[in-house]
């Protein structure tokens, strides 16, 4: 009776361990310019498309899983023409970062939830929240 204890015990802990070994992070990225983008993300362990984000306020979400052991783990995202931004993930990296493409094609982060990014372009401020609301002065 007592081995089958240590059994189950071993077992229940088993996946808590194994799932500790990945961070996982949601990257949002958004797009305030006029043509669409082919968003990549180059990770340790690979580099992967995680799709494309229309124009006009488009916006994509894609999943980053990154092994502990790589920690600080450096992550690079991509979406052509020139436009990158890398970062560190690390234990205390935030589950969900946000990302913007402005109108120029540059791209800045990442923000947290409660973050605003604020571009000006043409004599106007564009504040852009993170939850991709937008308010122009």
């Amino acid at each position: 009776m007592r081995r089958m204890t240590v059994v189950v015990v071993a077992l229940a802990v088993l996946p808590m361990l194994a799932g500790g070994c990945v961070k996982k992070v949601q990257l949002t990225i958004m797009n305030h310019g006029d043509t669409a983008r082919e968003i990549q993300v180059t990770t340790p362990e690979e580099t992967t498309t995680l799709g494309s984000v229309g124009p006009n306020e488009g916006q994509l979400t894609g999943l980053v899983a990154i092994k502990t052991s790589d920690f600080p783990a450096q992550v690079r995202l991509s979406a052509g023409g020139g436009a990158t931004t890398s970062f560190m993930v690390t234990e205390d990296t935030a589950d969900r970062l946000w990302f913007h493409i402005s109108r120029s094609g540059a791209m800045a982060g990442p923000y947290g939830k409660q973050d605003v990014h604020v571009e000006t372009e043409k004599d106007a401020e564009v504040t852009v929240k993170s939850e991709g609301k937008m308010v122009v002065k």
